[in-house]
């Protein structure tokens, strides 16, 4: 770390990234910018329940699905299952949808045509003795506690702690941004206020990937991107990385959040404002907490670089 940084800051700063490194990559997506996604719980009417073993989503053009093809791997783009649920993400969608899974009881089923109404939609499909009928669930908000397949503790905890921790870490990082932006502000004055926040960021980090799994590829492209700058600029790292730290995991939840609020398969045009608020908002942290010696216009710049960073990471690794 740069010579403005404490050795007692190091502690938490380790164990966030103990934190990070201990999530199961089940939990982790490289899609740092919002893709529209599916979500499929599975219920069966067969006894016993026969078991996931592979299956493809077949993106049809017309209704009848006349004209069809299974939904390519390119980037975070791509259909995956596990026991009993399937997930995908992707750049765009069909105007229709099918399943086709194989079973552990030897039979491949097929669904029926399907579309999808919200970004973030949340399916129930229910196994028959030959087939598959999907179901997609209310549209609204991607909320964990009411998730298709039934919540669980953790969900609740996510659901129940996430406006919390939102709003302590918003009066940590408005403090932090007072108290560093003052002419002549020293290590001491805010020193609490930089090792606090490394420490909250552990729950905020957990709570966080229950509300979009692009937050962890988020965090680390944009505090490497981060650590890039200050060490060129010869800034403040203790500053700098934690307001981009707290700015993250402020942001990034409700772009999710407010994404998956809304119907159809691609709002592109929602989805550029959101980000182009986040930009805004990121930005001006920036400023407001290196305002005696940061320009506006460099916040801009520097907010841009590391939006466009983890956007571009997010949409190309293959994860």
């Amino acid at each position: 770390m740069i010579k403005a940084t404490r050795p007692r800051i190091i502690i938490p700063i380790i164990l966030l990234s103990l934190c990070i490194a201990a999530i199961p990559p089940k939990n982790v997506r490289a899609d740092a910018g919002p893709h529209p996604s599916m979500q499929f719980i599975f219920t069966s009417r067969v006894i016993p329940a026969p078991a996931i073993l592979s299956g493809r989503l077949i993106e049809c053009q017309d209704e009848a699905c006349v004209q069809a093809g299974s939904l390519p791997e390119l980037g975070p783009q791509r259909f995956e299952c596990q026991v009993s649920a399937c997930s995908s993400s992707a750049y765009s969608y069909a105007p229709y949808h099918r399943l086709q899974i194989i079973f552990s009881d030897g039979v491949t089923r097929q669904s029926n045509t399907f579309t999808k109404r919200a970004f973030a939609a949340n399916y129930l499909v229910t196994i028959q003795q030959g087939s598959l009928e999907v179901e997609e669930k209310a549209v609204g908000p991607d909320i964990p506690f009411f998730n298709a397949g039934g919540p669980t503790l953790f969900d609740l905890l996510a659901t129940l702690a996430f406006p919390v921790l939102e709003i302590i870490l918003s009066i940590v990082l408005v403090t932090l941004a007072i108290r560093t932006g003052r002419a002549g502000a020293t290590l001491g004055s805010y020193y609490s206020w930089v090792e606090g926040s490394w420490l909250l960021a552990i729950p905020a980090l957990l709570v966080g990937i229950k509300w979009t799994r692009g937050l962890v590829i988020t965090l680390v492209v944009e505090l490497l991107v981060g650590t890039g700058y200050v060490l060129w600029k010869k800034r403040s790292a203790s500053v700098i990385l934690t307001v981009i730290l707290l700015l993250n995991l402020i942001t990034q939840p409700f772009l999710w959040i407010t994404i998956s609020g809304f119907s159809g398969m691609n709002p592109i045009f929602l989805t550029l404002i959101a980000e182009v608020v986040v930009w805004l908002v990121e930005a001006g942290g920036l400023y407001l907490s290196q305002r005696t010696s940061m320009r506006f216009r460099e916040a801009l710049w520097v907010s841009f670089t590391l939006n466009t960073a983890s956007f571009v990471v997010g949409s190309l690794l293959p994860l």
